[in-house]
């Protein structure tokens, strides 16, 4: 039976960041109390409207790294096929086995005793995107070629002859050549007769039954990627015979079930060859603060002794800046809208965070030094509205996390709030009245680095740990003299870098839904 767990620390981490490639850059970043947010310049964003935050990043930082584990091939394997989501967590968890001496070795050592958690607040969106298009592209071409030869439009053209059931939608033929309405008018009329075609059905027919040929005589699988190969030139000689274009079945990418939002967990297990539970978990922008509490449980439970924990989302994507612009949480202004001033609304940004979190007795045995200890991780639900947080479901979330740590107001010397930018801002400050003293430090980051979505969390608690490390509150950009009037605590919300004298920070997360995490932290060096 496994020792009790008497205290978890934090070993290892690695970011990917707006402005900041790794742990160095990212703290130059905030120690220069600058912003790494900039206008875009993309047409469908108005050419600089809106601000947001795109990740310093290069796989090629980590290609080598990759190279001496697994080889050449396994390097352009993911270069090819996988998103961004997959290649930032993969390098900021590289980063994190960096960290220091014996954390590589340890989680191999470990295999199945080490957990991978890692999760996304949108999952690949560009991924997705790509595969949608193809389809939609595919999908116009091959309802003309079967609308075009089949013998249901002919016999309309020529005797007015109409199908049983629903009428054909409005003919496009009258309609503005180039016209937006011609062309939706054309892609329904097409879908329609081509709906209605006896020869895509014999087409359909025929390529079934090559299906059904293709998975005989597959005893080993020497013989099944023979009985690919025959399929895939059946198809292709099927299709050259009728001169159709591809199917819209073919035309997806295989890449879109490759990057899945379970991935980058599942690829990390293959870069250190380890065997351990690796999913998945999804809180919205409180996801780095549930895996942590996954990571967190499972070696409390004794199922774990390590546990890779973070977070990956995609750059700045144009369609989720447009449906937060929709829900009033965007700016259009181009300007960087800093937490606890015009209240105007947050900024997109994309990357990574990932922790490696431990049995401190078990990792301090083995010469790990500690960059902090995660004393409680808490997780609740508002229950009240899909954006802004009720006060009761935070605060439950907050009690029992101080519960666990075993902490009180006076104890805590550094609130991070999740702070958007928005009205809600107000509310955090409320609803965290009762949690902190007077001499509490309130800071909040998404004017630096933007609204990573899943990751906010990790990069702000990471902020939060590397000030306590050090005894220096870093700064966070806000302009002091322009806090809105109803921003109470003035003095305690940080702008500059400031002393900070305790060595408990607390960490809230707010998720879309209406999930809270609540983090606290205590400092290892002091």
């Amino acid at each position: 039976m496994n020792s009790p767990v008497s205290r978890i620390g934090v070993y290892g981490w690695g970011v990917v960041a707006p402005g900041a490639k790794d742990i160095d850059s990212f703290k130059a970043l905030l120690g220069g109390a600058t912003t790494a947010l900039a206008p875009s310049l993309r047409l469908e964003l108005g050419s600089g409207l809106f601000a947001v935050g795109e990740p310093d990043f290069s796989f090629d930082d980590y290609a080598s790294w990759i190279k001496d584990r697994l080889g050449e091939p396994y390097v352009l394997r993911l270069q090819r096929k996988m998103g961004d989501n997959v290649k930032f967590a993969v390098g900021a968890t590289i980063q994190a086995l960096r960290t220091q001496p014996g954390i590589e070795q340890a989680i191999k050592e470990l295999d199945e005793d080490c957990h991978v958690y890692v999760g996304s607040g949108v999952g690949d969106l560009k991924v997705s995107y790509k595969a949608a298009h193809s389809l939609d592209r595919a999908k116009r071409v091959w309802n003309q070629f079967w609308a075009e030869r089949g013998s249901a439009l002919r016999r309309y053209r020529a005797e007015g002859k109409l199908p049983e059931g629903e009428p054909p939608p409005l003919d496009p033929e009258p309609l503005l050549i180039d016209s937006e309405a011609r062309f939706e008018a054309l892609s329904s009329w097409n879908e329609y007769w081509a709906a209605r075609s006896d020869e895509l059905r014999a087409f359909c027919t025929r390529y079934a039954d090559i299906e059904k040929l293709a998975i005989q005589n597959t005893d080993d699988e020497s013989g099944h990627l023979a009985a690919i190969r025959a399929r895939a030139r059946a198809h292709r000689a099927l299709a050259d015979e009728i001169g159709c274009p591809p199917p819209p079945w073919t035309a997806v990418d295989a890449d879109l079930i490759w990057n899945i939002q379970n991935s980058p967990a599942a690829q990390i297990t293959m870069l250190l060859d380890i065997h351990g539970p690796a999913w998945a978990p999804v809180g919205a922008c409180s996801t780095f603060g549930v895996a942590l509490a996954c990571g967190r449980e499972a070696i409390l439970r004794g199922e774990a002794k390590m546990a890779i924990c973070g977070t990956t989302d995609p750059r700045p994507d144009s369609a989720l800046a447009a449906a937060f612009h929709g829900a009033r949480l965007i700016p259009g202004t181009g300007e960087v809208n800093h937490p606890f001033m015009a209240l105007r609304g947050t900024h997109m940004s994309g990357g990574s965070c990932m922790w490696i979190v431990g049995d401190a007795s078990y990792c301090e045995a083995r010469g790990m030094v500690p960059l902090a200890y995660l004393e409680a991780v808490a997780l609740s639900s508002d229950a009240e509205h899909i954006i802004t947080p009720s006060k009761s479901g935070p605060k439950r979330a907050m009690a029992r996390a101080f519960k666990e740590a075993g902490v009180t107001p006076n104890d805590v010397a550094i609130v991070d709030l999740h702070a958007t930018g928005t009205p809600g801002d107000l509310n955090e400050l409320m609803l965290v009245d009762d949690f902190i003293s007077d001499e509490t430090l309130i800071t909040a980051r998404k004017g630096q680095l933007g609204h990573g979505m899943a990751n906010s969390g990790g990069w702000e608690l990471t902020a939060l740990a590397l000030s306590l490390s050090t005894g220096t509150v870093l700064p966070t950009g806000i302009a002091g003299e322009y806090l809105h009037p109803r921003v109470t605590r003035k003095t305690q919300v940080v702008t500059a870098a400031r002393k900070v004298s305790g060595n408990v920070g607390v960490k809230l997360m707010l998720g879309i839904g209406g999930i809270t995490a609540c983090v606290v932290l205590r400092g290892a060096n002091r």
